[in-house]
């Protein structure tokens, strides 16, 4: 009973210095970010600032990353605006065994995955704020133009430090599109640039974001017990809100409702990770 006892306060103390643990470690690498910030974090929440009305998102970035470069530029940039989001991912058991350069080849692999976000669901503003289908169509493309042959997702074998890609993707809210993918990586970052090769077009007759005008960033920065996952979205000149023949769409909510689609999204694929 004794040795049951000592077991238990070994495990409670064992998370509880987890938890401090983690904290610390947030508290380090974000140091801009508010008390709440850390605790909601600590949470599983995701917390989101923007750039509409002179807010700041350079809090959200872990400096000296690529991240937080992307961030300083779309700070800076004169028309349209950026939001950001962030959250922390604890490791599963199997990540955490991993060495670092493993599973940052296991998360490149796992984000690269994009077929897996066909049939993702937001919420939508317009649907209640209920769920609803978002994204249709999710594949890799030989070249910028080539609809005719869709590839299968890779799989790398090996931890790549930069690579191109070009993706389709058919939406619900857009409609279908296309989009270079760029990464730039690092031992503890992994880094994607997307950025939009058509016009995404509103009733797929109204331009809501011109070609080119779109960027979303997504990255992951490994800590020692879980991963940090941030998004940043720029629509360069453009007001945040269009107005098309009395239907009004508000960009910024609309992206940050994407954004948390693909967080939820990327959390369901670290644990394919933990189960495989």
């Amino acid at each position: 009973m004794r040795k049951y006892v000592l077991a238990l306060l070994v495990v409670c103390y064992a998370g509880i210095f987890g938890l401090a643990a983690d904290g610390m470690q947030l508290r380090q690498v974000l140091p801009d970010l508010g008390e709440a910030d850390y605790q909601a974090l600590e949470q599983g929440k995701i917390i989101d600032g923007s750039t509409v009305d002179g807010g700041s998102i350079l809090p959200y970035f872990v400096p000296g990353t690529e991240a937080e470069k992307q961030a300083q530029a779309a700070q800076q940039a004169q028309g349209g605006f950026s939001i950001a989001a962030l959250s922390y991912i604890p490791y599963g058991k199997k990540l955490h065994a991993m060495a670092p350069l493993s599973r940052q080849l296991a998360i490149f692999n796992a984000i690269r995955a994009i077929s897996t976000q066909e049939g993702l669901q937001y919420i939508s503003w317009r649907a209640g704020n209920k769920p609803k289908l978002l994204i249709e169509r999710s594949a890799y493309m030989e070249d910028e133009k080539n609809l005719n042959t869709l590839l299968p997702d890779p799989v790398a074998t090996t931890f790549p430090y930069s690579v191109q890609s070009y993706v389709y993707q058919r939406d619900t809210s857009f409609g279908g599109n296309r989009y270079l993918h760029t990464y730039t990586n690092s031992d503890q970052e992994i880094f994607v640039a997307i950025r939009n090769l058509s016009a995404m077009k509103v009733l797929g007759i109204f331009t809501a974001v011109p070609k080119e005008k779109l960027t979303i960033n997504m990255g992951t920065y490994q800590l020692d017990n879980g991963l940090l996952l941030v998004a940043l979205t720029t629509i360069a000149d453009r007001d945040p809100v269009v107005s098309i023949l009395g239907l009004h769409v508000d960009l910024p909510s609309a992206f940050m409702r994407r954004i948390t689609a693909l967080q939820h999204w990327f959390v369901a694929q670290l644990d394919t990770i933990e189960t495989k």
